[in-house]
């Protein structure tokens, strides 16, 4: 059975949580179709550049591939609260349901974990400052307290124009 629009029906007593797809529709499925595009195609390797971890450095790469995917969800997260206040939950759910259904591997796991806590630390400052995301990045490193502030300001600079490229791409 479907809706006017074509939508399939949820079964009765199915609530958004069983039935994360037929929740959205139109504009929002949209927006998280198209995140999720994004998701997959996204290269870190500028981020990777200004952390100074190279090709040959297997486990610091892997660590920071794992903490670069979940801050690129909580900067989508970010993006959808400024463009769908009323959806925005619901969708990050829906995009974190149907990530982990699809995939099941640890580390796709561990990357849904470090969203939720990039999002945490992105929420009560907004899109107006990301020197606490940047200061944690470079926190997995020992540098010099100068080599810190050039490296954070570039992470700062660098994460506000990935925002910008997800908040411009949502849609």
């Amino acid at each position: 059975m479907r809706h006017m629009d074509g939508t399939p029906v949820a079964p009765e007593g199915a609530s958004p949580e069983t039935t994360p797809g037929d929740a959205l529709a139109g504009t929002p499925r949209q927006a998280l179709d198209n995140f999720a595009a994004l998701f997959e195609d996204a290269d870190f390797t500028v981020e990777l550049d200004y952390l100074g971890v190279g090709r040959i450095q297997f486990l610091r790469r892997r660590q920071m591939l794992l903490e670069l995917r979940g801050l690129y969800v909580a900067l989508w997260r970010l993006a959808l609260a400024r463009s769908f206040p009323q959806d925005a939950g619901q969708m990050f759910d829906t995009f974190l349901q149907e990530y982990k259904a699809g995939h099941k591997d640890r580390t796709s796991a561990q990357v849904l974990v470090r969203a939720r806590e990039y999002w945490g630390m992105l929420e009560p400052m907004g899109d107006g400052d990301f020197s606490e995301v940047a200061r944690h990045l470079t926190s997995f490193f020992a540098r010099t307290d100068q080599g810190d502030k050039s490296v954070n300001l570039k992470l700062v600079l660098h994460i506000r124009k990935v925002y910008q490229l997800i908040f411009d791409r949502l849609i």
